[in-house]
């Protein structure tokens, strides 16, 4: 598994493909998806942390990946296993604190659940090691999932607050559990 900032000419089509055909059902009824509103916004932010490394955060996982065929298992060398996208300048109504938000932590569903785990952990990590060097006081990530529960787990094992479908954590707290 290997991580790197997210490449607006090599990795924008497997980001959209993973967000659309793997969690887009998410906000079906709700929002009316476009795949090139989110390809355009994934190209900006891939092009722009090229420049300035401190407005937002893209970074993709890539890896082998064991797939089933008719003729038994293939592997698949360079797949996209997951990725994060983290941005900043969330503010509440009461703390002129500011927040980076999680906007996506994104892993392939068919990959097994303790390599899902770590890589839910590593996103995590890169987060509170992102906002720290940007200095950024609080840290806050969400889900839209109906099944968010192992999700907000993680969080909450990692020393986050959570309340509900939320979880916060102060950025110096955070690197405390870095290991």
């Amino acid at each position: 598994m290997n991580w790197t900032l997210a490449h607006p000419l090599h990795d924008v089509d497997d980001i959209v493909e993973m967000a659309d055909s793997v969690f887009g059902v998410e906000t079906d009824g709700i929002l009316t998806r476009d795949r090139n509103v989110f390809r355009k916004n994934v190209t900006i932010t891939a092009t722009t942390q090229l420049f300035d490394k401190g407005r937002e955060f893209l970074a993709v996982c890539r890896g082998d990946r064991i797939v089933s065929t008719m003729m038994g298992h293939g592997v698949v060398d360079d797949a996209l296993l997951g990725y994060c996208w983290f941005d900043r300048g969330g503010y509440t109504t009461y703390a002129n604190e500011e927040i980076s938000n999680a906007k996506f932590h994104h892993v392939d569903l068919s990959l097994p659940a303790k390599q899902r785990v770590r890589l839910i952990n590593q996103m995590i990590d890169q987060h509170i090691l992102w906002a720290n060097a940007w200095g950024i006081p609080v840290i806050c990530s969400t889900s839209i999932r109906a099944e968010h529960d192992g999700f907000m787990r993680i969080h909450q094992k990692r020393g986050f607050k959570v309340n509900g479908s939320y979880a916060y954590i102060r950025t110096e707290d955070g690197m405390k559990g870095i290991k």
